[in-house]
């Protein structure tokens, strides 16, 4: 039982803490709602299971271990932060009764495997719950890939939850600011952090 406790106790504050993809979640959970936001979600858990999965058979490590890996998808997640803050500031509200896809599957996928802080959480979890030969290492797996589904969903499910603010052009302005300047925030906190 203190072996789950600590689990969670490390893996729900890593998983629910902002970064870009939460904020893209809640983002696009209040600018389209949460059906809309399914594909990019999707993405997004399909890449990080696959991430997960290969971190877990010790691929990780070796990304980790390359500072030259490291800084490629650390300086092109940056970059792809950025440009999906471009995207949020650049849309046009929504026409009453439409549902506007800002992000798809395609979107979700390429933020996650470009989002280096994902890697780290890997390797910091599996460095203190996987065991090596362990049969149980799966169990430890499945339960890091359901909790950020479950954290991820949380963000875009409360997004979504406050997109009646959004129904005057105004407000529809001011959530785009917010979101972008957010986004661009997080670029320029990875960019300037070693």
């Amino acid at each position: 039982m203190e072996t789950v406790i600590a689990f969670l106790g490390m893996v729900l504050p890593l998983t629910m803490s902002p970064g870009p993809a939460t904020i893209a979640l809640a983002g696009l959970g209040m600018r389209s709602g949460v059906l809309a936001g399914m594909p990019f979600y999707a993405g997004m858990m399909a890449s990080c299971a696959v991430i997960a999965l290969a971190a877990a058979l010790g691929l990780n490590e070796l990304f980790l271990a390359s500072p030259v890996a490291y800084d490629t998808v650390r300086y092109l997640g940056i970059a792809y932060i950025v440009y999906l803050a471009v995207r949020i500031y650049r849309s046009a509200p929504p026409v009453e009764g439409t549902v506007v896809r800002l992000y798809g599957l395609r979107d979700g996928l390429l933020l996650s495997v470009l989002n280096a802080k994902y890697y780290v959480v890997v390797s910091a979890v599996f460095s203190q719950f996987l065991l090596p030969g362990a049969a149980g290492n799966w169990i430890v797996v499945t339960a890091l890939i359901a909790l950020v589904a479950l954290s991820q969903g949380v963000w875009l499910v409360a997004g979504a939850g406050l997109r009646p603010l959004m129904r005057s052009p105004l407000a529809f302005r001011i959530q785009s600011l917010v979101f972008s300047a957010s986004l661009l925030g997080v670029a320029v906190y990875l960019l300037l952090r070693n």
